[in-house]
């Protein structure tokens, strides 16, 4: 039988049957694709469970009875007892409260001592073991076991919490981009799995959560309701990365998570859960309102890295050498080109080391040498500049004068930027015209050969 046919059967719900299977109450067989094929006698004994359980037999006993069975009659006679004790108690309770509604008590003015001679005065005497079983049982617990997606928006907290430290050392530390592109998005997945797998089981063996699992109020526990030992917590962390994450190739991570949100949905074992469970704490809206605001709040710092890192280092009114150095960042952060240094001056530097004997035919790599840039400087501040260049242009350096000078404006921010950028990507060779906050941008060709324009001349002005 499946989970569905055995709670309709039961009457119990999913949760407490896997509560009764965890408590080692019911071992239903594992179909060999992972399905749960619960037995005639899985039904029979879940019966019997429902039955005493309603009883007030607490599951201890229930245990107890089946592994030894023992003389069940006087386990019954022993819990009539109890029941007598616990109803007679009952009794003197409500004889009391009525005494206490009619006498018209109130909380602040209660006169305790009173209604307590008259609670103990009926007590009955019990013997002491049947004393000791007529205190009311707790409820029994019904663990909220978590469905596949708060898992998943869980592991997605914990990916972004990554991606952002990633992205702090990468700007912070090193002065690369914090969205990398080719083989450094490559390196950078690895170096996130290579951190999942040895952050994540500390923490699950310590706290038992991860970040985002504390976050959406789910806990990671063993089938006996403890934390996970750290070498199981180990295993279980590279099970998910390799089972449910596809390692986070592209296409193989996508159809891994959607098997596995498939099996999950069917209530199956998924593989790395076969020593563990995921329960949830309770208080979703309230978890779910935090989870989201920490993914905007991750967005937001990400998104403000890369304006870091992309913008221009100096904004605002610029000396000769900070937009020099705002040129220079700018062309090897967003350009990949370093070989021209701008100076404070508008002199270029070469930084070009030919190798002996070496022939270049690329124009990049000998030919090409830009025009000084004509800089307009007023009390030390650069209000303008002229920059004209009568031979093969290369639009990344207009790109770079452009936004490194009109772009490094206050007035703008990160989308203006992008679209001033936008702009001059092609300016080289279909000109510009355009205004950015204080400057007006203009640069125009004045000739074409073979698809190669001549004569170009940027000039940006306030």
């Amino acid at each position: 039988m499946t989970i569905n046919e055995i709670e309709a059967r039961t009457g119990l719900d999913r949760g407490t049957v896997r509560y009764y299977e965890s408590e080692g109450l019911i071992k239903p067989a594992r179909e060999p694709n992972g399905y749960r094929n619960y037995s005639e006698a899985d039904l029979d004994k879940l019966q019997k469970v429902k039955l005493l359980r309603t009883l007030c037999f607490s599951v201890d006993d229930i245990r107890s009875m089946d592994a030894d069975g023992g003389d069940f009659q006087s386990r019954l006679r022993a819990r009539v007892k109890s029941l007598d004790a616990r109803a007679g108690a009952i009794d003197d309770a409500k004889r009391v409260i009525e005494n206490m509604l009619a006498d018209g008590a109130e909380y602040k003015s209660l006169k305790s001592d009173v209604y307590l001679t008259q609670l103990e005065s009926r007590a009955p005497a019990l013997p002491e073991a049947a004393s000791s079983e007529a205190q009311p049982e707790p409820p029994e617990p019904q663990p909220d076991y978590a469905g596949p997606w708060p898992r998943f928006f869980a592991r997605t907290i914990d990916w972004s919490l990554l991606e952002l430290l990633y992205a702090f050392v990468s700007v912070g530390l090193l002065d690369r981009p914090p969205l990398p592109s080719g083989w450094e998005a490559v390196l950078k997945t690895v170096l996130l799995l290579a951190a999942t797998l040895l952050l994540e089981p500390v923490f699950l063996w310590t706290l038992g959560a991860t970040p985002g699992k504390l976050l959406l109020g789910l806990r990671v526990q063993g089938r006996n309701g403890e934390i996970l030992p750290l070498g199981e917590a180990c295993g279980r962390t590279w099970g998910v990365l390799f089972w449910g994450e596809g390692l986070r190739i592209p296409f193989v991570a996508l159809w891994r998570n959607i098997k596995s949100f498939a099996d999950a949905k069917k209530d199956l074992e998924l593989p790395w859960e076969s020593g563990s469970v995921v329960i949830s704490n309770g208080g979703r809206a309230r978890r779910i309102i935090a989870a989201a605001a920490c993914l905007l709040a991750d967005l937001a710092l990400v998104a403000a890295l890369a304006a870091h890192y992309y913008l221009p280092l100096h904004r605002g009114e610029l000396t000769p050498a900070a937009f020099a150095e705002n040129v220079n960042r700018y062309m090897k952060n967003s350009l990949d080109y370093d070989r021209w240094k701008l100076n404070a001056d508008g002199t270029w530097t070469d930084t070009f080391v030919p190798s002996p004997g070496t022939v270049y035919f690329d124009p990049d790599g000998k030919d090409f040498e830009p025009a000084r840039v004509e800089l307009t400087v007023e009390d030390g501040v650069v209000t303008g500049l002229v920059w004209r260049q009568a031979s093969t242009v290369r639009s990344g350096f207009i790109r770079a004068l452009t936004v490194c000078l009109a772009g490094a404006d206050r007035s703008g921010n990160i989308f203006t930027f992008s679209r001033l950028e936008d702009m001059t990507s092609y300016a080289g060779f279909v000109g510009l015209t355009t205004d950015y906050g204080p400057w007006h941008v203009a640069c125009s060709v004045d000739s074409e050969y073979r698809g190669v324009r001549y004569n170009v001349e940027l000039r940006i002005t306030k």
